[in-house]
């Protein structure tokens, strides 16, 4: 017999993940796109750097549309499903703040002095002398098909004339179970970050 506890699993995960109904998720594009004229083909991996201080932090578009989905997935299912069956947990996995947090956590406690900027124009006015350019590319587990969360980000660093020298990559990924509280987002983002972290241990001075 379905209990409360159970439709509001089922459906809360639902609101906010799945691909298949309410707004459909985000075209991913090249992650340069709106902010430098040319692909990232071009820039080679897991090359060693060094960086110049002050660090500038750019978010890309990648990850402002994935912020923007989520926002649209809330509040559209917040006007479908009633505040009785909203499972809360999901809703906080899922978070942009928990994403957005980790990562300029991470960045600011390796680089102290970096700050988030709005592009390379405005990094350029603030005297930035090394940019780290953030790529996003999520793929969410979906209730009816792939049941695995998967995060990939990507760190672009730019010297101070502002050509890219070296990208950085990790990934993450967790596998949902049927009748979980949640996506496993955070676990999953968590793993991509861990990743990272390691090659910057190794490469980043």
């Amino acid at each position: 017999m379905l209990t409360v506890r159970h439709i509001a699993t089922a459906i809360a995960t639902i609101l906010v993940l799945s691909a298949c109904t309410g707004p459909p998720p985000p075209t991913y594009g090249d992650a340069f796109k709106g902010l430098y004229n040319q692909s990232t083909a071009s820039v080679p991996a897991d090359v060693p750097v060094t960086v110049q201080h002050p660090i500038g932090i750019i978010l890309n578009d990648n990850v402002e549309a994935y912020f923007r989905w989520v926002q649209a997935s809330k509040q559209y299912w917040a006007g479908t499903v009633p505040t009785s069956l909203t499972n809360n947990v999901v809703i906080a996995d899922g978070d942009p703040m928990f994403l957005s947090g980790r990562v300029l956590g991470m960045l600011k406690r390796r680089f102290p002095d970096a700050l988030e900027v709005k592009d390379f124009p405005a990094a350029v006015s603030a005297g930035k002398k090394t940019i780290v350019l953030v790529d996003v590319v999520p793929k969410l587990m979906e209730p009816y098909g792939d049941r695995t969360t998967k995060f990939d980000f990507t760190y672009y660093f730019f010297d101070a004339k502002m050509n890219p020298v070296s990208k950085l990559s990790g990934h993450g990924e967790h596998y949902v179970a049927f009748g979980a509280a949640d996506a496993g987002v955070q676990v999953a983002v968590d793993a991509a970050l861990a990743q990272l972290d390691q090659k910057m241990n190794v490469l980043v001075r």
